[in-house]
Order: C-alpha cells, then sequence, then structure tokens
C-alpha cells in the first residue's frame, strides 16, 4: 500500500507510515469495544498497544467491553474497517451527544435492547473468523 500524494499533502503532516506518532500499520495493535451508557452507544476502535488511547475513552465516560490483540495493525484496521462496513450495511448510525461531537465518533452505533453490546461483540467475533487474520 502506497500513499497517494492527496493524502500525504491534504494533511500537511506527511505519510503516517513516516509520522513519529500515530497509528502504526506494522507495529502490534488491538481492536477494541467501548460502550458509553448515557450514549447508549458502542465505539469500535483501533490502537497500537502502550498508547493510552483506551484511557483516553475512559475519561470521557466509555468502558471497554473487549478486546482482540493482533501482531500487526494493518489486521486490526482491516478488522474495524469490516466492523464499520457490516454496520452501516446494517443502517445502523453513528451516534452523536447533541450537537457536538467527539473523537471517533463515526466508530459508532446504538446499543439497543434489539441489538446489544454482546451482540456487536459477537459480530466483531464473527467478522475475524470469516477474515482469517
Amino acid at each position: 500500500m502506497y500513499p497517494t500524494l492527496g493524502s500525504v499533502s491534504s494533511r500537511g503532516t506527511g505519510c503516517s507510515e513516516c509520522a513519529e506518532y500515530g497509528f502504526k500499520r506494522e507495529q502490534p495493535a488491538m481492536v477494541y469495544l467501548l460502550r458509553h451508557e448515557r450514549l447508549q452507544a458502542a465505539k469500535i476502535g483501533i490502537c497500537n498497544l502502550g498508547t493510552g488511547r483506551i484511557e483516553k475513552h475512559r475519561s470521557r465516560g466509555w468502558e471497554l467491553h473487549g478486546t482482540l490483540a493482533f501482531e500487526l495493525g494493518r489486521d486490526a484496521e482491516r478488522l474495524e474497517r469490516e466492523v464499520l462496513a457490516e454496520w452501516r450495511v446494517q443502517d445502523w448510525k453513528p451516534i452523536r451527544d447533541g450537537d457536538r461531537t467527539y473523537d471517533g465518533w463515526t466508530e459508532t452505533t446504538s446499543v439497543t435492547p434489539d441489538v446489544p453490546i454482546e451482540a456487536l461483540w459477537n459480530g466483531v467475533g464473527e467478522l475475524l473468523k470469516l477474515l482469517a487474520l
């Protein structure tokens, strides 16, 4: 995978593979599922190991439901992308906090009696098996 000129120049920060910060596709990473009680929302996300990303979300009211570890971040990234695609195929919309947005709000969906957090997590596991990562 190679960066396009637009992805490098539009952010003004350089390529994500060359940057000294941000998600590293070639380093160990995890997929996580969080729940926010007040918003009745779930959030899928990825981070490299040891980054403090989950703690940042916890400080904003999110609770950890589960994690899956990967030797390579690109595999975690692929699973996250497939989970989000499945959520959108199901027409499960992202959740906003009133008029405010928050970090990663586009990676969220509702937690409901029909779609509880356990069902969302089971869906992550099913996609993992299908992708054979």
